[in-house]
């Protein structure tokens, strides 16, 4: 019987040694530089989001900090005051009846804007002859700046040339020749009408890509169940369109609060300065009245109630998110 070498199957462990080191502390390595390579790429894709942010925000946001700790004139050098200028806007009654008039004003066009940009994304929603024409019609204000928007409205609110006037003077809603920007009320409300005819497009857009998203599966189950349209909008549309909804509402009351250029272009701050927002005070504080370092801290103010206005809509809404 012939003697045959016996080839025994090669050791895995010899084939898996290699003279820099083991396997798994190669592949480790390697998934060590893929990691380091994509947080570097994932720098170079931010950098210049965040570059742009630094330079137009948190560079003009330092600086004004700094200026509002000094009194700034127009012309000679800037002295040091301390915390003067905050305690002068904030024992400032006029400040104070800014903030209370911005308030109010928020509100009231923030309410309405989102209840009729909710009702408008329920009416057009639906599939019907014209649609398309229908949503660009109530979109297109939104591509108007708000000091045009202001100066339109402005001109169509007019008391001798304006249009509005002289309809509701033929339907017997207000006596002819009537001066809308003559009493505080009427005015806040020629305001507040142009604002949610400038603004309401977008936000109904915005809640229609939400409302797109959810499921026909789900409207037809509610459908074969017997939901009512009520029931069907509580308990399944707006559940379901929480995010959108929340976005509409916080760019709402943020370009509300921060409102200058149609009380600019429409009252200048009247009747008897009862239409003075923030950001006019701010505006006069800096351009009409050259208290530069004083301007300064009406801005940190202000961002820093808008900051708390913020903070306060985001935790509001993770707290309906925290419930079951």
């Amino acid at each position: 019987m012939s003697h045959t070498a016996v080839l025994s199957p090669p050791d895995p462990a010899a084939t898996r040694a290699t003279p820099g080191g083991s396997a798994p502390s190669v592949a480790r390595s390697g998934r060590s530089r893929r990691r380091r390579s994509e947080g570097l790429q994932g720098w170079a894709l931010a950098a210049p989001a965040a570059i742009l942010i630094a330079l137009f925000f948190v560079l003009p946001f330092g600086l004004t900090i700094w200026m509002s700790f000094f009194d700034w004139p127009t012309f000679g050098m800037p002295a040091p005051v301390g915390l003067d200028n905050y305690t002068g806007v904030l024992s400032d009654p006029k400040f104070g009846e800014a903030v209370l008039f911005t308030v109010s004003y928020t509100v009231v066009a923030s309410v309405l804007g989102i209840l009729l940009s909710l009702g408008l994304a329920l009416l057009v929603r639906p599939k019907f002859a014209g649609r398309t024409a229908v949503r660009a019609l109530l979109f297109a204000p939104v591509t108007i700046g708000f000091a045009p928007a202001g100066l339109l409205w402005l001109s169509m609110a007019n008391a001798r040339t304006g249009v509005l006037p002289d309809l509701f003077a033929k339907l017997g809603l207000a006596p002819g020749g009537t001066d809308w920007f003559a009493e505080p009320t009427t005015t806040l409300a020629v305001v507040v009408v142009m604002t949610i005819w400038k603004t309401v497009g977008l936000a109904m857009l915005v809640l229609i890509t939400g409302m797109d998203s959810i499921p026909p599966e789900v409207y037809e189950a509610a459908k074969l169940d017997g939901a009512r349209a009520w029931t069907t909008l509580t308990r399944i549309t707006l559940p379901l369109i929480v995010k959108p909804l929340s976005l509409v509402i916080l760019l709402t009351v943020t370009t509300t609060f921060l409102a200058f250029d149609q009380f600019y272009t429409m009252t200048k701050g009247g009747p008897d300065g009862s239409t003075v927002t923030v950001v006019y005070y701010l505006y006069n504080a800096a351009f009409v009245a050259l208290n530069r370092g004083y301007a300064a801290a009406v801005a940190v103010v202000v961002v820093l109630i808008m900051a708390i206005i913020s903070i306060a809509q985001v935790q509001l809404q993770r707290g309906r998110k925290a419930k079951p």
